[in-house]
């Protein structure tokens, strides 16, 4: 059982064109970002998660979200969404050529980018789209000072931001609002035969984690 429970308000959906041939692999998705906005970072909706509180701040396309038309594979495993600081270390027509690429997308620079693998979103259900959404969401972390007190930006106001493994946190987040899958729940179950629980491995078919894990 879980505490979000199996009804969830009417996701988006990609565009049925994305899966047609000839057509580009990758395309903005700011009705997606709106859906996230309305479901996850509101506090008057039922399925708000406070965890989440610190994206409230930031407006499409400061945090970008985009459909790919596929997955890919990667350490053996089939990645279906990803979160990512855009960082652009280059030079010249190299940095013209990136940035123009998002201008063309987002008439913008994100400062982050969330990426979902439309033809998994296409035929997942709603658990487990919401816990894509949500483990992705995690990965854009409120950052703590020296003495770990969440920082803000003192010209805006606004929290600063960072990319983060996986933390237990996270983890018993995703799972306390889902529940656990049968790799995850495997997980739990040797962690209870530890006297203690450590920081550990939480994969979601999910591109960040392959980047930068705790």
């Amino acid at each position: 059982m879980n505490e979000v429970g199996f009804v969830i308000h009417q996701r988006p959906y990609p565009p049925e064109w994305i899966f047609a041939q000839d057509t580009p692999n990758f395309t903005p998705a700011p009705e997606l970002w709106r859906w996230i906005r309305s479901i996850f970072l509101n506090p008057e909706h039922k399925l708000f998660n406070p965890d989440h509180s610190h994206l409230g701040a930031f407006y499409y396309p400061q945090i970008a979200v985009m459909w790919a038309k596929g997955g890919f594979q990667k350490q053996g495993r089939f990645v279906v969404g990803q979160a990512e600081k855009i960082m652009i270390n280059a030079s010249g027509w190299k940095k013209e050529r990136q940035e123009e690429q998002f201008y063309q997308w987002f008439n913008d620079l994100p400062d982050y980018l969330i990426t979902i693998d439309a033809t998994y979103a296409q035929q997942a259900n709603d658990i487990d789209f919401c816990a894509l959404i949500e483990h992705e969401l995690y990965h854009i972390a409120h950052k703590k000072d020296e003495w770990g007190i969440p920082s803000y930006n003192r010209e805006t106001g606004k929290p600063k931001l960072t990319i983060q493994g996986h933390d237990v946190e996270e983890f018993t987040g995703v799972v306390r609002r889902y529940g656990a899958n049968k790799e995850v729940q495997e997980m739990v179950n040797a962690a209870n035969q530890r006297p203690t629980v450590a920081k550990a491995d939480i994969y979601h078919a999910c591109g960040t984690c392959f980047l930068r894990v705790v």
